[in-house]
């Protein structure tokens, strides 16, 4: 909406002069936010993160060995994969089966459309419904309609990398080093074929903080790996940089209104200030996203409970991001005030 129609609609009383104003500079901030972004997108796609390290300690060790923080319970327990098999023999034939498939044939379900075949060579930029390969341009510069049978949301679905979890949870369960072996090889490939800010999975926050959150809890199944070595860590910390850098960078945030894409900015910087304390950023991430949580939570959640955007689907994608949320901040002993 157009800054004239918003003043339009403040001087109705729909909107309020003051907000109106705050939309107004928010809007100016964002300009150069992107002007900077769109000059530095080479030295984003190699900068690697600012951390809390000495210069004699030794990273891939302490990510290894590291007692805190706390993920959800069983992804770091060597118990895991034993409680597993016994407790649930047919979801584990079922986990390995799958975890075959994607290995074997690149292949899992996708958005109720079945299983997708991938081919041989994943090409993450690849529309599967029409066949379009989206380019590298810069990430606002693209058009996301294009009436063409293609679908974006689709090709997104594939990015948010949630099948990793699959072959990493049975990396955990077995321990045969093949499973983490093709997570490494397939993040490798995604990195590759997607640099920073380039291209289409770079143009929606929500998607990128989906993303991330899928790959923290990959990185918490790997890191006992053998193949969990200082290449495989240098790529995840910097996917996590590059992702919690876009997030802050291009927040799904209006002062006249939010919604769930907000909320899932929020809560993929949250997690990522929980999860990686070794970063400079990381209290500014968590502030940042602890404060937001809360607010939008009096926000976009009605007295009955409900959803405020009326959409059952929506209204459980967000109890999951609150209710998982809060429980990795008990799992870490942060206190979650919502009385």
């Amino acid at each position: 909406m157009g800054i004239l129609r918003k003043i339009k609609r403040a001087v109705r009383g729909d909107v309020k002069p003051k907000t109106v104003m705050l939309e107004a500079l928010r809007r100016t901030r964002a300009i150069h936010q992107i002007r900077s972004e769109r000059n530095n997108l080479d030295r984003l796609n190699t900068e690697m993160p600012k951390l809390w390290f000495g210069k004699h300690d030794d990273p891939l060790k302490h990510f290894r060995i590291r007692a805190e923080p706390h993920f959800f319970a069983g992804f770091s327990s060597p118990e895991t994969g034993n409680l597993q098999t016994q407790l649930f023999p047919a979801d584990t034939d079922q986990l390995l089966s799958s975890a075959h498939q994607i290995l074997e044939n690149h292949n899992w379900p996708i958005l109720g459309l079945g299983n997708k075949n991938f081919g041989e060579q994943i090409e993450w930029r690849r529309d599967f419904l029409s066949g379009y390969l989206w380019p590298l341009d810069y990430h606002r510069d693209l058009k996301l309609i294009r009436n063409d049978g293609s679908d974006v949301r689709v090709l997104w679905e594939v990015n948010r990398l949630g099948h990793l979890i699959t072959l990493a949870r049975a990396y955990k369960v077995f321990g045969d080093e093949k499973f983490s072996r093709e997570v490494i090889t397939q993040l490798k490939s995604w990195a590759n074929d997607n640099p920073y800010g380039r291209g289409v999975n770079w143009t929606c926050a929500m998607e990128a903080a989906l993303r991330v959150m899928n790959l923290i809890a990959v990185f918490e199944l790997l890191k006992t790996s053998s193949l969990f070595d200082q290449e495989a860590l240098s790529l995840f910390l910097k996917l996590f940089h590059q992702h919690g850098t876009y997030i802050t960078t291009n927040l799904e945030f209006t002062h006249i209104s939010t919604s769930n894409h907000y909320l899932s900015d929020l809560t993929g910087i949250l997690w990522l200030g929980i999860m990686l304390p070794e970063f400079v950023d990381s209290e500014y991430y968590f502030d940042f996203g602890f404060a937001g949580l809360l607010e939008e939570m009096d926000k976009q959640i009605l007295p009955d409970g409900a959803d405020f955007e009326s959409s059952t689907g929506y209204h459980r994608f967000v109890l999951e991001l609150f209710l998982y949320s809060f429980i990795l901040c008990k799992q870490n002993d942060l206190h979650v005030d919502i009385e």
